[in-house]
């Protein structure tokens, strides 16, 4: 049951950060966008963007690696641990 609430918590996460991703990556485009309608280069605003971009991969990577640790001394901690029997 366990693994079954991690699952759903690791799925629901992930489908928030994809709403979260669009809504931060249209904002900037949308910036951009209206920066380029006023005659101004969007140069900022897309740099900005692609700096952002790699912060995020970065905590994600480390986010990631935590969470493969904390799933591996899990798994440990379960098969070292036996079932009782009726």
């Amino acid at each position: 049951m366990k693994l079954m609430r991690g699952y759903r918590f690791r799925r629901e996460a992930i489908r928030m950060l994809k709403s979260f991703l669009l809504v931060f990556v249209g904002a900037f485009l949308l910036k951009a966008l209206v920066e380029w309608a006023r005659g101004n280069p969007p140069t900022l605003s897309l740099l900005a963007l692609a700096l952002s971009a790699c912060v995020f991969m970065l905590a994600a990577g480390i986010l990631f690696a935590i969470d493969a640790l904390i799933q591996a001394s899990e798994k440990k901690q379960g098969a070292g641990q036996s079932t009782p029997q009726r």
